[in-house]
């Protein structure tokens, strides 16, 4: 639990894990985590005001078939709560590294990615795994949409509490991609404060808002889009003060996206043979054309044409 000094409680300065997540167990915000409230937030009590939601950055309400926390397993708690002791639950869930190998076009010049889903994370905190793929990109660069679908969650926070700094999430449907399972696109470390709102409904393609590098601590890594795809076959999800959480849900490489088919979860990636790991990106070139043109999942940054 975190308490160094025994007294039964973590204060901040004990808490070495994301400062979201600290806020979101603190459920009487006095600056400590309490048995009591480890045991509210892990069992199912850990939905909070909106508020509460609102000074962490996550807007409260959003539309959709929205759950409390209650309606999440342990197992799924245990792979999206990054607890290192649950690193086993993470790769059952499909956190480690797929093997994909994202193709970009001869004629465009996309962003690529530098620091693959995954492998080993980059940051600063030790024995993690990376959970999306990072897409370095100029500042301001701008980030779409990259399907039909419902912004769900919104996270403002732009400094040190979380890694992921200023986040949008949007859920998109079967109807929206094509493919028989509920996606979630998380984008990260934009450099203001996101241009969309919760509930609203976007096209692909739409603006979010411009490429920064908010929560990321140092100067060493440049500003980057870190996204993050889960998938369910459940339409139901938890937004709660630092994450959401699809129910029964699963972690993809983003890649595995631009297949158009499934099977699309890690474990059935490794499978492939080495060349069906190599998967072409669709997305959308600078003078407003979609490659290819009836493509409904896209690349998140825009790539100019040669």
């Amino acid at each position: 639990m975190n308490d160094s000094d025994g007294d039964g409680k973590v204060s901040r300065d004990e808490w070495r894990k994301s400062g979201d997540i600290f806020d979101a167990i603190d459920a009487d915000e006095d600056g400590y985590l309490t048995v009591r409230e480890f045991k509210a937030f892990f069992e199912g009590g850990g939905a909070k005001s909106k508020r509460k939601k609102q000074a962490c950055g996550g807007d409260a309400s959003s539309g959709g078939p929205k759950v409390g926390l209650d309606a999440i397993d342990q197992t799924t708690k245990g792979a999206f709560f990054a607890k290192l002791e649950q690193m086993d639950v993470q790769r059952q869930r499909g956190l480690l590294e797929s093997g994909l190998v994202p193709v970009y076009p001869d004629n465009a010049d996309c962003p690529e990615i530098d620091h693959p889903f995954g492998e080993p994370w980059r940051g600063p905190v030790p024995n993690r795994i990376h959970s999306g793929a990072d897409i370095p990109a100029g500042w301001d660069a701008p980030l779409h949409a990259m399907a039909d679908g419902e912004v769900i969650a919104i996270y403002r926070e732009g400094g040190g509490k979380s890694f992921r700094g200023r986040q949008v999430i949007m859920r998109h449907t079967p109807e929206d991609t094509g493919l028989p399972v509920y996606v979630y696109t998380l984008q990260s470390h934009f450099n203001a404060p996101p241009e969309v709102h919760v509930g609203q409904r976007l096209k692909m393609g739409d603006y979010l808002g411009p490429n920064g590098k908010s929560g990321v601590p140092g100067k060493r890594r440049q500003p980057h889009n870190h996204l993050t795809v889960n998938i369910s076959t459940s339409p139901n999800y938890v937004v709660t003060d630092s994450l959401v959480i699809p129910v029964d849900g699963h972690f993809i490489d983003p890649v595995a996206l631009f297949r158009g088919e499934t099977p699309l979860d890690t474990h059935a990636m490794l499978a492939l043979a080495e060349d069906e790991r190599r998967v072409k990106i669709a997305y959308r070139d600078d003078k407003g054309n979609t490659h290819p043109p009836d493509a409904k999942i896209i690349w998140p940054f825009v790539c100019e044409a040669d």
